[in-house]
């Protein structure tokens, strides 16, 4: 087995294991048992059980950053690049559940701590994600296609927190709907709040035929009953 196919089988065996009985819960004797490797073999590729953690958020940073990148490259209008970021989110995120499930649920206190602070390379990744989104609401403002009441950055900051907060939720099987299905709702509620001005007072003044029928029938009644008798 050659060191990659070991590095590999760790990890893989890490992140089953992490996901099905809690990081917290895991042993190295544990993860190099059912990887098929000695002990010593996990300390000499990633130094601890912290190490492989760090190791398994980073890789997963990287492809999800990866898919941001992807849409930016394509060069659509800002209110289309943000459909594509809904679903793939959400696709990203369904295909890889052990992973996030481990982000998400398992995130060990004290490495938060001593590799999140500012300036740290796993604090750089998160940050590079908000600036990604940032740079679709940026170019939705520029070309029309989005309208933002607040600045760019806090925009995409709080729309960030509505679908890590979603996806930590859907990974703790609080939420049922699946994930295409998420997608789709955070797609909408997105695309209308962040509709151009236009758009949202022409959706605001059009009214169905149903509505107008019931509006005119309601009028006239009004006015018949307004009508004294002997009028």
């Amino acid at each position: 087995m050659s060191d990659t196919t070991r590095s590999r089988a760790i990890l893989a065996t890490a992140s089953r294991l992490f996901a099905t009985r809690g990081y917290s819960q895991t042993t190295t004797a544990e993860i190099a048992r059912e990887a098929g490797v000695a002990e010593g073999t996990l300390y000499h590729h990633f130094g601890s059980k912290d190490g492989i953690f760090l190791t398994l958020f980073d890789e997963t940073m990287e492809g999800y950053l990866a898919g941001i990148e992807g849409i930016l490259a394509r060069g659509a209008t800002g209110r289309e690049m943000l459909s594509d970021f809904a679903r793939f989110h959400f696709d990203h995120v369904s295909l890889r559940k052990e992973q996030y499930l481990l982000l998400l649920r398992d995130f060990p206190i004290h490495l938060t701590v001593e590799h999140f602070a500012s300036g740290s390379p796993q604090r750089g990744k998160l940050d590079r994600i908000t600036k990604l989104f940032s740079r679709i609401l940026a170019q939705g403002k520029a070309d029309g296609t989005l309208h933002l009441s607040f600045p760019v950055r806090e925009t995409a900051q709080m729309l960030r927190g509505s679908f890590y907060g979603t996806t930590r939720l859907k990974m703790l099987d609080l939420i049922q709907a699946p994930f295409p299905r998420l997608a789709r709702m955070m797609e909408s509620y997105w695309l209308k709040a962040l509709a151009p001005l236009h758009l949202k007072k022409s959706r605001e003044s059009y009214r169905p035929p149903e509505a107008r029928q019931a509006n005119l029938r309601e009028s006239k009644g009004a006015v018949r009953r307004s009508r004294a008798p002997g009028d």
